[in-house]
């Protein structure tokens, strides 16, 4: 155990990792206990939980799972009672995030437990700018978060994804932006992330491992039982370990590769604190495989002008309902989608 290593943040990283046994409230609070979540979550401490509820009922290695966010809530609530969750609206319009608030017991939770329930997309937001490799990088993020939140905890699902090639610790902010067009920003997705990281300020990365999500990502793949829990006081130096576990090369990474240049994320994991080595968890190799449509949309999405074209124009309703009527076809569908075929957890509000 490396217990003298330091991040590059200067805030001595540390990163707990273990199985999820069946007593998965334990297994959390010995991850918090090691990490040192109590000088983080002061007594009656605003706190903020992000979990990845990026579609309307939950799905193995999609989102988090509703007992993990049970678990953390019900540990976090005998420190603080002044505990949040929350989510946006799903994205380019898809579903309500009161649909993934039911479907993941949040409702529940709150009745259980006396937390709030918060859409993100509701309410106002504020427009904020700061400075990100050297030039200024402005976001769209509700006031709430901004204003009203001492301590915010991520709760992200580790997963392989076709436009960022993973979908880890930072990525899982993207969700606060509160307009369901957030997909606008993403040609300068790794600045944009970096930013919105910057400016709510992360202080806890709690890693739902009980499924990984492999091969395609962020809606459909091949999900991966691994059945780990991972702890960070640092998002950064979560995201390495995750990276490490799954065989991907940080470095190939746009917006990981910008938060080292930026100073979010260790060089590497000699300046981590881990509780163990990773070698034991290291058991799938996880590769990103795009299909044709993926290609397509990845152009787009590094492109102003065909995020506009596809997503935000007079032409994008018509060349989705082509896509949506083409895919009907299994062989078209397979090969446009590949292996996985069309996506049948996708929806769009009329």
């Amino acid at each position: 155990m490396n217990r003298g290593a330091k991040a590059v943040t200067g805030q001595g990283a540390r990163v707990y990792l273990s199985r999820i046994s069946h007593d998965l409230r334990s297994g959390l609070r010995d991850a918090l206990e090691w990490i040192g979540a109590s000088q983080v979550v002061s007594s009656g401490a605003r706190v903020f939980l992000k979990p990845n509820l990026t579609w309307r009922h939950h799905l193995p290695g999609v989102t988090t799972t509703p007992i993990f966010i049970e678990a953390v809530v019900s540990l976090l609530r005998d420190r603080t009672r002044n505990l949040v969750v929350g989510e946006s609206d799903g994205g380019y319009h898809s579903f309500k995030a009161e649909e993934a608030f039911e479907s993941h017991g949040l409702y529940n939770l709150r009745k259980r437990f006396g937390i709030q329930v918060v859409n993100l997309s509701n309410g106002g937001s504020e427009s904020r700018s700061v400075e990100i490799a050297g030039r200024p990088v402005t976001v769209d993020l509700p006031r709430f978060l901004l204003e009203e939140v001492d301590v915010f905890i991520t709760l992200p699902v580790p997963k392989v994804h076709v436009m960022t090639r993973v979908s880890l610790g930072f990525k899982n902010q993207w969700g606060c932006q509160p307009g369901a067009m957030r997909l606008r920003n993403h040609p300068d997705f790794a600045r944009k992330i970096l930013a919105i990281n910057t400016l709510l300020k992360p202080r806890l990365a709690l890693y739902d491992g009980a499924y990984f999500l492999d091969k395609t990502g962020p809606m459909i793949g091949e999900p991966v039982q691994l059945d780990l829990l991972i702890a960070a006081d640092d998002v950064g130096a979560g995201d390495l370990a995750c990276c490490e576990i799954m065989g991907i090369d940080p470095q190939r990474i746009a917006h990981l590769r910008l938060a080292k240049y930026e100073k979010m994320m260790p060089c590497s994991l000699k300046e981590v604190d881990l509780n163990q080595s990773l070698e034991a968890f290291k058991t799938h190799r996880f590769r990103l495989r795009r299909s044709v449509i993926n290609y397509i949309a990845l152009a787009a999405f590094h492109s102003q002008f065909g995020t506009q074209l596809l997503y935000d124009s007079i032409a994008a309703g018509p060349i989705h309902r082509v896509l949506y009527a083409i895919r009907k076809n299994r062989l078209i569908g397979r090969l446009l989608y590949g292996q996985t075929g069309p996506p049948t957890a996708e929806n769009r509000l009329s």
